[in-house]
């Protein structure tokens, strides 16, 4: 379920954004570099189909219809779908010279040392997370149903 969370959650954060109609400015393609330079569009596969294949081990009845799943995420979450919203997403939080001083961080080799780490820190964070909350669940349940009674 918390996986289903997180996929909902990366698809929509991808797909909002506003587009850019003029010619890509400096800042425009200082993002462009940057998530280049971090190799976002190979992440963002990988990251993609770590999260289907946990989708699939969660949900076995998926399984059916798995090469379809990965087909549609394939044609609609690809690099070339996602990128002018994500570059202006980093163009919204960082100002240009931000993103050329991170640019020259994921450059050098512990940069890309964490550009090529920084998926599986976020899945196993996620992890952890969830291990922490688990033994707690039947406590949130009991909150949740204690709180529906009294709204009612």
């Amino acid at each position: 379920m918390k996986n289903t969370i997180l996929l909902w959650g990366l698809l929509v954060l991808l797909t909002t954004g506003n587009t850019l109609a003029q010619a890509p400015s400096s800042h425009y393609k200082a993002a462009e570099t940057l998530l280049m330079t971090m190799g976002s569009p190979k992440a963002i596969d990988d990251n993609l189909q770590q999260m289907l294949t946990m989708q699939m081990e969660q949900v076995p009845a998926m399984k059916v219809a798995e090469l379809e799943v990965r087909a549609f995420f394939a044609k609609y979450m690809n690099w070339e779908a996602i990128k002018t919203d994500l570059i202006n997403l980093y163009m919204t939080e960082f100002t240009e010279k931000e993103l050329k001083d991170m640019t020259a961080f994921y450059g050098t080799p512990t940069g890309k040392k964490l550009a090529s780490k920084q998926s599986l820190l976020t899945m196993r964070s996620a992890q952890l997370g969830q291990k922490k909350i688990e033994p707690h669940m039947m406590e949130l349940q009991q909150l949740l149903q204690k709180k529906m009674q009294l709204d009612n």
